[in-house]
């Protein structure tokens, strides 16, 4: 058994049996990426000087087809892992989880993103070997309201790990979020707010200086292009009611 089972794990426990269910995955020809923390991590070569090794995980995030439900739940229940019926028969075109007996839980969830905002991910499991796309990694944590500390330093490690580029899916693809957060007052407003947050934070979280600078440099570009691309029509008839009405879902946990 891996560590207290109904406590945190280290990203080196949790490696292998993410590294498991995507073999599994592959093996059976179904789709299956890995996101969240853990995919950061895992992208992450340069960790900047920045404190990861005390970092724990809860559980391992995933995301796949809806239309490959059944090959999903075979490649799980293959591995021992234990569907959540209560979950899983309320939620389960939306979200899915699955016990393993080591203590920890999968969260699946089907090419969509619902949480304080929506991310369409259809057409964009296949990007990139293993994990989501680098943007979509990042769109998970800026559409963040209710961050922490974690969610910031996870943005910091795909900052410092991606360039800033166009197009280009082993990037950080500006034009994926620009794109998104110019049609979406709400996501627009929230993705700044978390930008302006982690500029501040990053003046105070101990890493390397160059890392530091590369970061700040990378999110004052970020900020620049999502403040100067062309709004559409929706995005400027919300902006009228600015904050006055609340412009995100309040995230309630499952379990």
């Amino acid at each position: 058994m891996i560590g207290d089972p109904m406590g945190p794990f280290a990203y080196e426990d949790l490696r292998p049996h993410a590294d498991a269910l995507l073999a599994e995955a592959e093996r059976r020809g179904t789709v299956l990426r890995l996101m969240g923390g853990m995919a950061i991590r895992e992208r992450a070569r340069d960790l900047g000087g920045l404190e990861t090794a005390g970092r724990r995980y809860a559980d391992l995030d995933v995301v796949g087809r809806l239309a490959e439900v059944r090959s999903l739940d075979e490649v799980f229940r293959g591995l021992g892992y234990e569907p959540d019926q209560a979950v899983n028969t309320q939620f389960g075109t939306v979200r899915r989880i699955y016990h393993h007996p080591a203590g920890f839980h999968v969260d699946l969830v089907f090419e969509r993103l619902e949480f304080c905002h929506e991310i369409d991910l259809r057409g964009r499991l296949e990007l990139v070997p293993r994990t989501l796309a680098p943007a979509d990694l990042a769109l998970q944590k800026l559409q963040i309201v209710e961050r922490n500390e974690k969610d910031v330093i996870d943005l910091f490690l795909l900052l410092l790990n991606h360039e800033l580029r166009d197009r280009d899916p082993a990037g950080i693809e500006l034009d994926r979020i620009v794109g998104l957060t110019a049609d979406d007052w709400g996501l627009y407003t929230t993705a700044t707010d978390f930008l302006a947050d982690a500029l501040v934070l990053a003046t105070r979280t101990p890493m390397r200086d160059d890392a530091r600078a590369l970061i700040a440099e990378r999110i004052g570009e970020l900020r620049g292009r999502m403040e100067a691309a062309p709004k559409s029509a929706r995005w400027r008839l919300r902006s009228r009611v600015g904050r006055r009405i609340r412009w995100y879902r309040v995230v309630e946990e499952v379990i």
